[in-house]
Parts: C-alpha cells; sequence; structure tokens
C-alpha cells in the first residue's frame, strides 16, 4: 500500500548558524580540464558541486541569494535558531542525510506527528475523539489508495474524497487538511488521486535537526567556489561552450547544471537559448508546486500542554492548521504555525503584525517576546516550497524536467525526482544523479 507520510517543509531548531561562506577554492588539488557551473546552492546544487569537485572537475556555484541553502535556512533572530525552510529528515534509515548529520556530528531529535492536542472553538478537544479521529484518518488514506489505482489523470483527491470522507465533521476536516497540506503543500482538489502516495519513503522515524540545517549546508560548501549575489538570467546552450548572463557579467562553461527550484522555472526567471524542448516546457506547467509558511512566535513562558510536540488548530478559515510545540525541541517556549496551499497563498500579503496577530488571537496567546513570518511564495528566489504531483501531471514529468537538453545542459532539484520529491533528500540525490552523469 501506498504510505502518506510527513514531508517537507517542516520546523527545525539548532545551534547558531555558522558564519557566512565565503566563496573558496575548488575542493580538488588537480582539477579536470571540463569547468561545470551550477546554478543555485541549495541542497541540489551543493551535493553536485561536492561531488565533482572531490572527484576533480573544476566547479563554480552561482548563487542568487547572500546566503546558501536554498530552501533551507536557518534563522537566529529569536534568541535560538529556527530552520523555517525545509527543516526535517524523514526517515532515517539508508537516507543519504543521515549519514551527512553524523558526517558533521549533528545531533537529531525524532517527532511523532500522531502525538497531538487539539483545539477548537478555543477549547480541548476531548481526546478520545481526538484519537478517533487519527484511526479515522487511515481509514480514509487506504481507502484513497484502493481508488488511486484505477483513477484516471483528471481525478484529484477532493474527487477521492467525495463518499469517503465527511469533510462536514470539523475533526475529518482539519485531518485532510493538515495532512495533505502539510505534506504536499497543496489542497485536495490540486492533488492528482492516480498518484496520491507514489513517491517512496525511507524507514525509520523523522528527525528534527537541533543544530539546523545549516550544519549540514556548511559542510557540504566547504571549499567549494561559491558566487553569491549572481542572478543568472540567460543560459545560451547552442555553441561549443554555454554561456550565462548573470547580475556579475558573463559565464562561460563546458557543462551547466540548473538546480533553480521549479516555481523559479515556473516563473520564467531563466531564459533559456535556444528554448527547453517541448516535453520539458510542459512538464514545467503541468507539475505543481506547492507552499507552505509558518508563523513562529516565542514567549516568555508556555501556556500551551507542554509535552505534547504538536497542536492542531480545529474549525474553518484557521490561520494555521498545526503547531509544532518549540518545547519539545528547544529550551525556548516558541510555538511555530504552519500552514500550507491556498491558506498559506491566501494571507502572503498579511502584513508581519497581521499575520502574528491573527495566530495570537486563534490561540488566546499572551503578547510574544519575537516573531517570524515566512512567505516563500513571494521569493523571488522560489516562487514557493515544495513540487507536488497536480492534476493532470504525473511521475513522467518529473522523469522529462530531469532530462538534459543535450550533452550541455542538466538539471537537478527534488521537483525532478519522482521517488523523493518535495524533500530534502529528494534534492540531494538529484545533485549526486547529475554529476554522476557528468562523471560517467
Amino acid at each position: 500500500m501506498r504510505s502518506v507520510g510527513r514531508r517537507g517543509f517542516m520546523l527545525g531548531v539548532g545551534a547558531l548558524a555558522a558564519a557566512p561562506l565565503l566563496p573558496g577554492c575548488g575542493g580538488a588539488e588537480e582539477q579536470s580540464g571540463d569547468h561545470v557551473v551550477i546554478v543555485g546552492a541549495g541542497f541540489s546544487g551543493l551535493a553536485a558541486a561536492r561531488r565533482l569537485a572531490d572527484a576533480g572537475v573544476r566547479v563554480t556555484v552561482l548563487e542568487a541569494r547572500d546566503r546558501i541553502g536554498g530552501r533551507t535556512w536557518t534563522d537566529t533572530t529569536l534568541g535560538v535558531p529556527i530552520d523555517i525552510g525545509a527543516s526535517w529528515i524523514h526517515g532515517t534509515e539508508n537516507n543519504p542525510l543521515t549519514k551527512l548529520a553524523q558526517d558533521v556530528g549533528a545531533k537529531t531529535v525524532p517527532t511523532d506527528f500522531e502525538d497531538f492536542v487539539l483545539i477548537e472553538n478555543h477549547q480541548k478537544v476531548d481526546p478520545k475523539a481526538a484519537a478517533a479521529s487519527v484511526a479515522d484518518w487511515h481509514r480514509i488514506i487506504e481507502k484513497l489508495d484502493e481508488l488511486s489505482d484505477d483513477a484516471r489523470s483528471g481525478e484529484s483527491v477532493a474527487d477521492g474524497l467525495v463518499g469517503v470522507a465527511d469533510l462536514d465533521d470539523p475533526l475529518v476536516a482539519w485531518n485532510v487538511t493538515s495532512r495533505t497540506s502539510g505534506d504536499y503543500a497543496a489542497d485536495p482538489d490540486q492533488l492528482s488521486l492516480r498518484w496520491l502516495g507514489s513517491e517512496e519513503q525511507f524507514k525509520g522515524p523523522d528527525v528534527i535537526l537541533p543544530g539546523g540545517y545549516s550544519q549540514l549546508s556548511q559542510h557540504l560548501a566547504k571549499g567549494l567556489d561559491i558566487r553569491q549575489n549572481t542572478v543568472v538570467t540567460r543560459i545560451s546552450h547552442s555553441g561549443e561552450q554555454v554561456r550565462l548572463d548573470t547580475s556579475q557579467g558573463t559565464v562561460t562553461a563546458d557543462r551547466v547544471i540548473v538546480t533553480v527550484p521549479l516555481g523559479v522555472l515556473k516563473a520564467g526567471s531563466v531564459t533559456f537559448d535556444p528554448p527547453l524542448p517541448e516535453a520539458k516546457r510542459h512538464a514545467i506547467e503541468k507539475l505543481g508546486f506547492g507552499l507552505l509558511n509558518k508563523v513562529v512566535v516565542a514567549f516568555d513562558k508556555p501556556f500551551w500542554p507542554e509535552p505534547t510536540p504538536m497542536i492542531g488548530l480545529v474549525g474553518n478559515n484557521q490561520p494555521v492548521t498545526d503547531l509544532v510545540n518549540g518545547l519539545a525541541f528547544a529550551d525556548k517556549p516558541l510555538l511555530v504555525g504552519l500552514r500550507g496551499g491556498e491558506a498559506a497563498w491566501s494571507r502572503e500579503s498579511l502584513s508581519d503584525q497581521a499575520a502574528v496577530t491573527e495566530l495570537l488571537t486563534a490561540i488566546d496567546a499572551p503578547t510574544p517576546t519575537g516573531s517570524i513570518v515566512t512567505r516563500w511564495g513571494t521569493d523571488k528566489y522560489a516562487r514557493g516550497s515544495y513540487s507536488f504531483i497536480a492534476v493532470g501531471s504525473s511521475p513522467d514529468d518529473m522523469h522529462a524536467l530531469g532530462e538534459p537538453v543535450g550533452e550541455r545542459l542538466l538539471f537537478a532539484g527534488e521537483a525532478t525526482n519522482p521517488q523523493w520529491f518535495g524533500t530534502v533528500h529528494g534534492a540531494y540525490l538529484s545533485g549526486q544523479r547529475e554529476a554522476d552523469r557528468i562523471l560517467g
């Protein structure tokens, strides 16, 4: 049976982030004559660069931001670091990030996402009813799994829920919204029923990095030639070399690996000359790119059930579906509100103050000591959070997105990985895949 598990953008907390990385020399003393440029210093780009540099290839990484890590970002403004982008290692067994964390001595802490308290109308939901809702969710997902086998391309998860889930029941509605928006950063009407749960999962717990994802990105980046604040606008790939027009001038290379997020490709922020093949353009158009944002609020002392790792907010139009208890992974009373799909997109225009006030009102909270509000949708170097298989698309589109164009233009990123899309390990493995393609 396919299983739908917690994936993608969740909260992470850790020790203070390392100092900003300065561009350095290549990772190997002897380098080959070929020059590979990698666009993007997220985990796919860093993984590709690390493997190529260690094999003696000359590598240059061009990063639009003034930091590395892409959609992983360890923020320290509240006095304790918080990963406000991707932050979980999803499944520890045979996961390459587990070994990477071990290599840097990073501590990991497991999280049980099914250990939660539900709040409805400012009151705690009866624990027996909350537990029953979990059992009902497992029944729902089993039925959706059965329906997906024969589902047509145009059918959505919302279509599959008809007659399967009573969405007029607030607890059922919360489970459906929380699970789909948390896992896929999208709503049921956007998700393909045919391909729901088609991705693979590593066994083992979901773990958080008390040291933050920055530990891993800084480790991968050590010694690499990374040029920050370098925005790539055009990639010309018809000649014997590839030419990249950037905000810092023109760069040439023998090969290029493009690792920008699917949202950036959808926005047309990078022009390709000649244009990308039709199959790749269609894949970019058809695949979904979801949004999961966070509202983090810190307090002098906790006012919630201290041992509970997760708190769910039941009811229509809640500002967040889930709150992650900071006491479960950090020595600080803070809550991280998660909102995905349309609930996230529709609130990107809110000011920080309005977003925080909305959450505080929903949970009857005192004045916070600090807050963070994320807006990955309007971040021009992300345009969202992570990919999903939308209605009318399939894993074949992710394969098409990851196919090279000729001998010189290659693509990596979580959206090119149909096995592990929407995850940091999916991004990491895709970068290694393209590096191995070059190394032959």
